[in-house]
């Protein structure tokens, strides 16, 4: 596929086809040239730049260009208010956490509700056309956060869709969009002639299309992308689904109304301000001003060119860049505290907690960011406040931040906790190697501030700090956050097997009673077969695949990839395509299973009931023995919580609460039953297979639940344990039905025959237990001592008989364990005598111990002793310790 710069070039090109829009040229914009940047743009008025930050720096600070001052939430309405009024529908904004898609942690654009199904026209949009407030989380901007006076890790995009199908012709295009822009711009009161239309290209996912970026005073407020082409297989065509793609940031909508230095404290309001009350900061107000005209300049993930944009800030300003920046910092860090607590509001709302990996570490990295700052700076931060000060301000838009408010306000405090710990271990390490480096004359690597960071908690701020008192070259580069954070983008799964070619295989594992039938062999690839049709199960959810065999030879593994199902067999010789096969499926192995499954379901909406909101299904194992669900949890689930878990979830189950399975097309079951369906991460098609447990839970899921009808059909349900697993993590394993009757069995055995043993009643075991141990440590205290008389009373004894050896080595056997061993050894070691002395028990273990005889080697010794004897030892010219095979 082409580089956006070579779209770019060809695009311009061709401007009249892409560019050329009447809406624009009935309201007498014309194309021009930047003189800076050498990029095309439509303005009403001549200009000898565009309007991007990067050739203008921001014109509209302390001048703005809107006839009114609106805030945050106001701009949001008088927007919804234009498109509703003119035929738009306001839909609900999607999750921030993507867990509908398998190739994104977090929502980053508004597009993404979209995407792929409602884009490449498999269903229909939830209206069309539509606009949605959509938080978006994107962390590739980290560095800039607080210091550009407009990036975030979160913000709102206003996104208006329109998706152009065969069945309703070409309705909104580029015309209807560009009018309807230039229309909400206007109820905000910003003139046409202020703004400027950049010509872009957008590309993503296989699909692209030309676009209008536009500006007004240097400051973009929206990019309209026309997505109407694909290229597949290295070849260009026309979409057959054309979309309108237009994402605007609403904090920059508002603060193009106010001409503020920053974005900040339009967009956090009452917040901002209280924060910045309670920190006592004392700013150069004039400084700030003055900088704040140029920080759309700076881009700190702009590596090659952040020493010219600091030159160039520095010329402008008549002062020192480095010296601008660190008198400003304090200021610049609390935008960024106040930016991160509300990005970690929305995510932990949405069911990510943070972690050591995946889209959790780029949530552990913001709040360690917030945690260094406010020690470094003595913000005093109180992180409930601020986190429910901005769900207040924010409720008229997502009110349902208020429910996650409680979750987010624990996980902070636990974070908090865990990063003074690590903290305070941690200083003494980096204390060590700046020393270190001095002493050397080396520098501290990026790779070990890195290390320094993720490991033992050491922001690099505070290494780059005591780097300068010490005179140490410390390598920290503005853009250090963004290179060691985690791509938005997951990583590429586990390799997929090959099934291109083969036809899809005709599901029977749906069905109720199918575990006996026949089926034809339509091909053969490696050891697997495909069958024309199918009732053995294939692992998925979590669940294991069925076992059973096909025309008599077991199967291995059960996989399905594309609507192909292929079943691993050992020998793969007895079968050839076009073959008839009877299949058999072990139905007790599906059955319970099945069991276990459906308990996850239940289990999951109980951990939600009691643990609260921000439980979601993190993996699962279930198999015909037992199961394990994960779940995303900040702390260790407590003895209390987990008898409380259980007995909620055999409440249920005692209910006998319907199970009801049901396929429903992907856009009317996410708006029946909301986006809590994939709790077990995306599910891919166009329908999805529903379950439901009651009115409880509703998951998108592929396991067999319709074998069983209602809940009383699960059994006895019983959690063996409870487990961390990762941070932010928590295992629970359990077991239910019949395998569930015989853990509880095989648990009142082992206490009736522990009880039996000791001649007690089982209700006093606990009891009993206790007092032996007590009894036990007492006891082994007293052996303790008698073993270190024993073992100087012997060494002694030796030390004697050895003298008699006159220089030479005492080799003898012993009756004493290994330990008393070691001890006896211990004590010759001490000696002044010049005596070598080697023991060995009938348990082939070896010692040998030299006292003062500097002419002896214990090590050296005992090696040769071991040889001879088929054994293994090493140790020190004292004493030494080995095992032999073969007694002497």
């Amino acid at each position: 596929m082409p580089t956006k710069d070579e779209l770019r070039q060809t695009f311009s090109k061709e401007w009249k086809k892409h560019y050329e829009i009447n809406a624009l040229k009935e309201k007498g914009f014309t194309r021009q040239e930047c003189k800076k940047c050498k990029r095309h743009f439509w303005a009403i008025q001549e200009r000898s730049t565009c309007a991007d930050s990067s050739c203008t720096g921001y014109e509209f600070i302390g001048n703005p260009p809107s006839s009114q001052k609106l805030d945050y939430i106001d701009t949001w309405k008088k927007i919804e208010k234009y498109f509703t009024k003119h035929g738009h529908t306001s839909i609900e904004p999607y999750p921030t956490v993507a867990r509908w898609r398998d190739d994104l942690y977090f929502t980053i654009a508004s597009i993404n509700d979209f995407q792929p199904y409602v884009v490449n026209g498999e269903i229909e949009p939830p209206a069309n056309p539509l606009i949605v407030p959509q938080p978006c989380i994107r962390f590739s901007d980290i560095s800039n956060v607080g210091i550009t006076g407009r990036h975030y890790t979160n913000f709102v995009m206003v996104g208006q869709h329109a998706f152009n199908t065969k069945k309703t012709g070409m309705f909104y295009w580029k015309d209807e969009a560009l009018s309807h822009d230039l229309g909400y711009l206007k109820t905000l009161g910003i003139p046409e002639e202020k703004l400027i239309f950049l010509e872009d290209v957008w590309m993503g996912g296989g699909n692209f299309g030309p676009s209008m970026e536009y500006f007004v005073g240097g400051l973009e407020l929206g990019n309209c992308v026309f997505m109407q082409y694909a290229f597949r297989r290295e070849k260009q065509s026309e979409l057959s689904t054309k979309v309108i793609d237009m994402g605007a940031g609403l904090s920059r909508l508002a603060w193009i109304t106010h001409g503020s230095p920053t974005s900040y404290e339009v967009v956090f309001g009452p917040v901002i301000e209280q924060m910045k009350k309670n920190a006592s900061l004392k700013i150069d107000q004039s400084l700030f001003e003055r900088y704040a005209k140029y920080a759309g300049i700076i881009d700190a993930e702009d590596a090659t060119h952040m020493a010219a944009q600091k030159k160039f800030i520095s010329d402008s300003m008549h002062a020192d860049f480095g010296q601008v920046a660190e008198k400003l910092r304090p200021i610049h860090s609390l935008y960024a505290c106040a930016d991160h607590l509300c990005t970690f509001l929305f995510t932990s709302t949405d069911g990510m907690l943070p972690s050591n990996s995946g889209g959790g570490y780029n949530l552990r990295m913001i709040l360690r960011r917030v945690f260094a700052a406010d020690e470094e700076f003595s913000f005093s931060l109180d992180y409930a406040k601020i986190l429910q000060g901005h769900a207040n301000y924010l409720k008229p838009i997502f009110p349902k931040l208020q429910e996650g408010v409680p979750t987010a306000i624990d996980v902070v405090e636990e974070e908090r906790k865990k990063y003074a710990q690590t903290l305070l271990k941690g200083r003494g390490k980096l204390t060590s190697m700046i020393s270190k480096a001095e002493k050397e004359n080396k520098p501290i690597s990026f790779g070990t501030l890195k290390t320094l960071y993720e490991s033992d908690g050491i922001p690099p701020e505070l290494a780059v700090e005591l780097g300068k008192e010490k005179g140490v070259k410390i390598e920290f580069t503005d853009d250090f956050y963004s290179k060691i954070r985690t791509p938005d983008e997951e990583v590429e799964g586990a390799k997929k097997p090959d099934v291109e070619g083969i036809e899809k295989t005709a599901i029977l594992y749906y069905s109720e009673n199918i575990f006996e039938f026949e089926a034809k062999i339509i091909t053969m690839r490696g050891n697997c077969l495909a069958l024309d049709k199918t009732a053995f199960y294939p692992e998925s959810g979590g669940q294991v695949f069925d076992s059973g065999t096909i025309g008599g030879e077991p199967i291995e593994e059960v996989i399905k990839e594309a609507g192909v199902v292929l079943h691993k067999v050992k020998n793969i010789s007895k079968f050839r395509e076009g073959m008839m096969v009877k299949c058999m499926v072990e139905r007790e192995k599906r059955t319970n299973a099945t069991r276990h499954h459906t308990a996850a379901h239940l289990l999951n909406a109980v951990c939600r009931e009691i643990l609260g909101p921000h439980v979601w299904q993190g993996g699962s194992h279930k198999d015909e023995e037992k199961a394990h669900l994960d779940i995303t949890h900040y702390k260790k689930i407590t003895t209390e919580e987990q008898e409380k878990i259980e007995q909620r979830v055999n409440n249920y189950i005692s209910k006998n609460l319907p199970i009801k399975s049901e396929v429903l097309a992907r856009n009317v079951a996410e708006e029946k039953y909301g986006f809590r369906l994939y709790q077990g991460g995306a599910v891919p098609g166009k329908e999805l297979r529903v379950v439901s447990i009651g009115e409880l839970d509703h998951e998108a899921c592929g396991g067999t639940h319709q074998m069983l009808k209602h809940t009383g059909e699960i059994g006895v349900f019983k959690i063996i344990k409870c487990e961390g697993i990762q941070d932010g993590v928590v295992r629970i394993s359990y077991k239910c039905g019949p395998a569930a009757v015989k853990y509880i069995q095989e648990r009142e055995r082992l206490l009736s025959d522990s009880a039996g043993v000791l001649g007690i009643d089982e209700k006093q075991l606990p009891q009993s237990i206790k007092r032996f141990f007590e009894e036990w440590k007492e006891k082994g205290k007293r052996i303790d001592e008698l073993s270190e008389m024993i073992a100087k009373m012997e060494a002694g004894r030796l030390i004697e008989e050895a003298k008699k050896e006159k220089g030479q080595v005492l080799q003898t056997a012993s009756s004493a364990d290994s330990l008393l061993l070691k001890k006896i050894a211990a004590e010759i070691s001490t000696s002044q005598e010049a005596v070598g002395i080697l023991l060995y028990n009938g348990e082939k273990d070896v010692v040998c111990a030299v006292g003062g005889a500097p002419n002896l080697d214990a090590s050296a010794i005992l090696s040769e002793f071991c040889k001879k004897h088929s054994g293994k030892g090493g140790g020190s010219k004292k004493i030494a310790f080995g095992k032999i095979e073969r007694l002497p």
